[in-house]
This record gives C-alpha cells, structure tokens and sequence, in this order.
C-alpha cells in the first residue's frame, strides 16, 4: 500500500503537470488568436473609407478648379498646363489606389462607390484617349473639363453613401471587438482560475507526497526502535534464562565430573593390581591382581560412567547450540524455517525455568512444513510466550501446571497454540495486550514490551500473526499463524534479497 500511494501521487502529479502545460499553450494559442484578430479589426476600423473617397473627390474638384481658374487668366502658358495635367494624374492615381488597395475592398460592396469608381475608369481611358489627340493646351483643358463634368454628381453620391456604410460598418465592427475583448476576458479569468487550481492542486499532491515521506521515515524509524528493542528483549530473555541455562548446564557437567572421577579412581585402581613376576625384567609377563567381584563392578559401572559422560556432553552441547541460534545476530535475509527446529530451541532454553512450575509438553504433527521468515525471530516469540505463560501458572498460585505448545497445518498456514492452565486474559484488557508498554505486572518486572514485539516479529518476518485464542476457556491460549511458503508473499521475494522486501519503505526516501 505504501507503494501504491506515494505511485498514485507522483503519476496524478505528473498528469495534472501535462493538464497544465497544454492549457498554458492552448490558453497562449486562443489568446494570440484573439489579439491578431482584435489587431486586424483594429486596422479594419481604422481605415478612414470616407477618407478615401472624399480624397477622390477633392482631387477632382482641384483638377475641375484649377481648369476654371486657368481659362480666367490671358494666356495659356504650358506651366500652367502641365501643372493642371499633374494634377489629373494625381486623380488618377487616387482612383486606382482606390481601386485596387487591400484596405477598401470592403468599401466596394456599396453600390454607388462601385459604380462611381468604373465610370472614373471609363472616363479616365477616354480622357487618355482624347488628350493623346490633342496638342492645343487650350483645347486639352477643354476636352478634360468636359469629360470629367459628368462625374460630380456621382462622386457627391459615393462620398455621401460611404459615409452611411461607414457609420454602419463601424457599429458592428465595434460589437464584434467588444465580443472578442469580453471572450479574452473571461479566457483570461477562467485561465486565472484553472492556473490556480492547478497549482494548489499540485501543492495538495506535493503536500501528500512529503505526508508519505514523512509516514515513512516515522515507520522506518518506528521498525528501527522496535527491531533494537527485539534485540534488548532476546538480550533480557537470555538474561532471565541465564540462571536456568546455567544450572540446565551444571547438572550435566556435575554428573561427568562425576564420573571422569570414577574413572579416574577405577584406572589408578588397574594400575595398582598389575603385578609383575620379575620387577628387574620389563619384559617379563605381568598379571593383574583383582578381585573376582571387582573385575565385574568394574565391568559393569566403567561403561556406564563413559555413556553418562558422552550423554551429558550431547545434553551441554544442546544448550550451547540453543543459545548459540538464539543469540546469533538475526540477518535480513529471508529463508525457509525448519519449525521442529525453532520449538527445540525454545523448549531446550525454557526447559530449566519450566521445570519447576509445570510440565511442557510438545505435540507436533508429523509433516508440518518449513516456513519462509527470519531466523530466530519465531524462537524468540515462542520463548517469551513459553516464560509467559510459567510465569501466570506461578501467579494463579497452582502447585503443577500445564503447558502445551500444539503444532498442526492445513492447506494454507502453520499454526502453533502456545496453552496454559494459569489465571487466563481477563476480558477488559484483552483488546490491550498487544498494546507498546501496557503490562499487569508490577512496576520495575515487565515492561509491556513482550507480546507486542512477539506479534511485530510475526506479522513483519514471517506474514502471519500472532492472536489470543476466544475460544479456549481453561486458561489462555495464544495462537501464532504462519502462511505456507507457497501461500506466503515473502518467499518470491527470498530470491531477490531482501532489498525487494524493503522497497516500499525506500521507495519515497
């Protein structure tokens, strides 16, 4: 689960980044076609069509002023002519930057302007023809006059329409502007908001990141307090044993010491009787003077004394190999458990302690499986809840009691049923013996550590769990449950290290 959480806030994280930065560049591409569009309405509006057509029209009343003022004077000098003629050039020139300007094709869907500018391009070929004709300067002037009369009243028409086209045209296109401006408005507002959204939606899910971070560190560290304080429980549980393991060892070492001394007599004895006939002759035969009752004692209790001697040093190099198991530095690595193996080294560490307040009896059944976990830990759990329940059997003030520790599987997990006799759970602190520092012992004797470690052991080194039985009525039952190998996730990841195992703690460090 801690993997799946702190993958769900990266990936959402990483989504809701992508969501962001294609709606900055949509906001950027809707927002620059607005303005290009704002930019070339602007220019739309801008252009003065009335302008335009008044220039035309000033023009010709220039060239048609200019003509009347020409014919007043005496004489005609070509000066005054060619000026004239420029001047209908620059008419000219008006008419077809009218004509064909980017700018005024709009101006083209009135009527009369359209009308007014083909007649100005009819009247400007005959013109063009006629004064190619005419080499009098007087007679020139005439013809132009002439032939541009007819012009003034549709150039007045056209002036006058533009000028309603414009009013008009620049109504809507006004409209239209407000209507992009209030759309980049609410672009702006709306990308305002999602931004912010955004942003603190990000800041949310950076937010629950570091609370991941942090969870995990705090469990890190929570699994580090408790793994020192398994090793201070497996250091006080072999110092409670110690005394008991001690004499477990002395009983055995006492009775060897016993008889190496035995031997040792009986073989000074063999070398007292041996008597030889000539003392001066080492190679002379010898023979040995005993007894016919002490050649059978010897017999009979030599062999006896070495087979006790070998059994005590089996017995003390049993002990030695518990200890040894339990008190080896427990590593990470995951492997398969022998149960048999684990039971034997608690009931060999317990047995002295037991001994004397009750008698401990193992059923085991005959196939049960290894179990994949770290080693010692489950030695360690059966230990203190082997010392456990000796010490509520001495508390409830029994004379002999009776503790079972039951081993069966089925097809899915191993159990072992940890059973005494003793005072049993009362029911109002049954939901708090797994709790950190919760003991019903006197101060300084326990320090509610025990059954809490034991089921952290259980739960985190083996997959399983640790419960107090409901339904066992005759004193207290604790029952541990270990998943087969085949059922257990632990075991695919025997073959990667433990590194796999811990990935979901170092997986936001």
């Amino acid at each position: 689960m801690q993997q799946i959480k702190p993958t769900i806030f990266k990936t959402t994280g990483r989504a809701m980044f992508v969501a962001l930065v294609l709606f900055v560049a949509l906001y950027g591409v809707l927002s620059t076609a607005l303005v290009r569009q704002l930019d070339d309405e602007r220019f739309i509006y801008r252009e003065n069509f009335v302008w335009a057509v008044f220039q035309v029209q000033r023009q010709f009343l220039v060239v048609q002023r200019d003509i009347e003022a020409a014919f007043g004077r005496v004489g005609l000098g070509d000066d005054v002519v060619n000026d004239i003629l420029l001047e209908y050039e620059i008419l000219v020139s008006r008419v077809f930057l009218l004509r064909d300007g980017d700018g005024f094709k709009v101006l083209f869907t009135v009527p009369e302007v359209a009308e007014t500018v083909e007649q100005l391009e009819v009247q400007i070929k005959k013109i063009d023809a006629a004064m190619a004709a005419i080499t009098d300067p007087e007679e020139k002037l005439s013809t132009l006059y002439r032939l541009l009369e007819p012009l003034n009243e549709p150039l007045q028409q056209a002036v006058v329409r533009t000028t309603n086209f414009v009013s008009v045209y620049n109504a809507n296109n006004i409209s239209v502007v407000k209507t992009d401006i209030q759309v980049l408005s609410y672009l702006f507002f709306v990308g305002v908001i999602v931004m912010v959204a955004l942003g603190g939606f990000m800041i949310r899910q950076r937010q629950k990141i570091f609370a991941a971070e942090i969870a995990t560190q705090k469990a890190r560290q929570e699994q580090e307090v408790i793994e020192e304080a398994a090793d201070y429980a497996k250091m006080h549980a072999l110092g409670t044993l110690a005394g008991g393991v001690a004499h477990e060892i002395n009983t055995p070492a006492q009775y060897i010491q016993n008889n190496l001394e035995f031997l040792s007599d009986s073989f000074s004895d063999l070398i007292g009787a041996i008597e030889r006939e000539d003392i001066n002759n080492p190679d002379a035969p010898a023979r040995l003077n005993f007894s016919r009752d002490k050649v059978a004692f010897i017999t009979e209790e030599v062999p006896m004394a070495i087979d006790e001697s070998i059994q005590g040093l089996n017995r003390i190099a049993e002990i030695v190999r518990g200890i040894r198991k339990f008190a080896h530095p427990t590593t990470d690595v995951v492997e398969l458990i022998s149960i048999a193996e684990e039971v034997d080294t608690a009931v060999t560490l317990t047995r002295n302690q037991v001994k004397h307040i009750a008698d401990l009896d193992v059923v085991m059944q005959s196939d049960v499986p290894d179990v994949s976990g770290r080693r010692n830990h489950l030695s360690q759990a059966l230990i203190n809840l082997i010392v456990n329940a000796s010490q509520a059997i001495h508390e409830n003030g029994q004379r002999r009691g009776r503790i079972e520790l039951l081993v069966n599987s089925d097809d899915e997990n191993v159990y072992l049923r940890i059973r005494d006799n003793g005072g049993g759970v009362p029911v109002e602190i049954r939901e708090r013996i797994f709790d950190y520092f919760f003991t019903t012992k006197e101060r300084g004797v326990g320090t509610g550590q025990g059954l809490p470690i034991c089921r952290k052991l259980i739960q985190d080194d083996f997959n399983g769990d640790l419960t107090l039985s409901d339904e066992y009525v005759d004193g207290a039952e604790f029952v541990i449950r270990l998943p087969r190998p085949e059922h257990n996730a632990m075991t695919d990841a025997r073959s990667d290290g433990y590194e796999g195992l811990t990935d979901l703690n170092n997986l936001l460090r």
